[in-house]
């Protein structure tokens, strides 16, 4: 048996590397999108069950509880300290948001956006209800 005949040739090997970063190149940027909507999605997660202990934090304190956009939407203060947002992750409200100890809300128009998407997240006044719709 020759060993002259064994292994890849030079155009194998290439054919391969080719192929190879045709579809990385297809698949990376498709990944990073899906990475940034996990994130976005998390996000707008975290900032509903915030919504949600800010009133829970008035009525059991029966103090009122600002919540409100900062650092150019990068983050939210609330409760005593700030959230910052991940990156490319930004937070718009029309003006803060006011939760009485009553439980009910001063509410505003709040959206939580990334590149590719936006979500717009309503809270009831009344009853303090915090509802998210895709814009």
């Amino acid at each position: 048996m020759s060993e002259a005949g064994s292994g890849f040739t030079l155009l194998e090997t290439l054919i391969v590397v080719a192929i190879t970063a045709l579809i990385a190149s297809i698949v990376v940027p498709n990944l990073m999108g899906s990475l940034a909507m996990l994130d976005l999605q998390q996000t707008t997660r975290l900032l509903q069950a915030d919504l949600r202990v800010a009133r829970a934090t008035a009525i059991r304190t029966g103090q009122k509880v600002d919540l409100e956009a900062g650092n150019g939407g990068r983050e939210y203060d609330w409760i005593g300290g700030s959230r910052l947002l991940p990156a490319g992750v930004t937070l718009a409200m029309s003006n803060p948001l006011v939760v009485y100890p009553d439980g009910s809300v001063q509410s505003a128009a709040i959206t939580i956006s990334s590149r590719h998407r936006s979500y717009g997240i309503a809270v009831d006044p009344v009853n303090g209800s915090v509802t998210v719709g895709q814009r």
